[in-house]
């Protein structure tokens, strides 16, 4: 049997910050059903999902993700069988997984139904300090009108009309990714077009609330000034492999009429672009708004800076 790529990007994680906590509001815009959001390592968003009426569970939202994961020990003790090969795959890594299929899927009051999932160790990932069960990807979320309310700590989801009649603001494209146009099973990624401060060209970035810092690959083609040399970190993914990012100059990240001041990217060390990420030339963490609606149908964003 042929083993998919997945082309999933694996999240960065970083030390761990502390934020400052909000207090939530009841509801979200037009009293769609809220999700609360917890956040660890100071950008990723946890939130709570239910498995074949179990649970619920922490999972990672993760919006560059294309399909949902369930931790391997967690697919055992639920008794999900597999059903085949895959391949969990991002920049610089390329390893084995498993598909498999679940009856249910819930967050809150949202559900869907006989779900193709993938089974993979997140011990890897856990080792960042994430300790979650499974990554919640587009998949899913592209079925719904989704705003990440960081402010207020929560998500909504959103079946209706509803939440795009209530978030007023510059409706900015998404972009379409070559590797959903070659496979029609698989969600589109959420990619914007920019301009940085910095920036020699246009450039596209990924929406991806599954990683906890802003990151550019091909630094030197992409910006007119140097890495920063004394500044370096270190980093995992989903391979749980040590990797060392360097800190490029801040940037302002304009979306159109939309403008992001002080964004502070970071650039893999040695790392250049490869099948899995040739659709975009970094990744932007939704950490750094105040809030996102994200219209899978209409294909936009609104993007409120903090």
């Amino acid at each position: 049997m042929s083993i998919p790529n997945l082309k999933w990007l694996a999240a960065i994680t970083l030390a761990a910050v502390s934020f400052s906590v909000v207090k939530a509001e009841p509801h979200c815009p037009g009293n769609v059903n809220s999700v609360p959001l917890r956040f660890a390592n100071r950008y990723q968003m946890i939130v709570a999902v239910s498995v074949n009426h179990s649970g619920p569970y922490d999972f990672l939202l993760d919006t560059g993700t294309q399909v949902t994961m369930i931790d391997a020990a967690l697919a055992t003790e639920l008794h999900v069988a597999t059903q085949g090969d895959a391949a969990v795959a991002g920049a610089g890594f390329h390893v084995p997984a498993a598909r498999a299929r679940v009856d249910l899927l819930e967050v809150g009051l949202n559900t869907l139904a006989n779900r193709e999932v993938i089974l993979y160790d997140l011990d890897r990932l856990n080792a960042s300090g994430l300790q979650v069960r499974g990554i919640l990807g587009e998949d899913f979320l592209q079925h719904f009108d989704m705003l990440i309310d960081n402010a207020n700590r929560q998500l909504c989801l959103d079946e209706t009309s509803t939440l795009r009649n209530h978030i007023k603001g510059p409706h900015i494209g998404l972009l379409t990714s070559n590797a959903a146009a070659d496979n029609a099973s698989l969600p589109s990624s959420l990619i914007v077009s920019v301009r940085l401060s910095d920036g020699l060209r246009p450039i596209r970035l990924k929406l991806d609330s599954g990683t906890n810092s802003a990151l550019l690959y091909n630094a030197s083609e992409i910006l007119a000034v140097g890495l920063l040399k004394t500044a370096s970190f270190h980093g995992s993914g989903a391979d749980g492999a040590k990797r060392v990012y360097s800190s490029l100059p801040t940037q302002s990240v304009k979306f159109g009429p939309v403008e992001l001041p002080g964004v502070n990217f970071l650039t893999l060390v040695g790392a250049q672009k490869d099948s899995g990420t040739s659709d975009f030339d970094g990744l932007l963490t939704l950490g750094l708004f105040r809030r996102v609606l994200i219209c899978h149908k209409g294909r936009f964003a609104v993007l409120d800076p903090l």
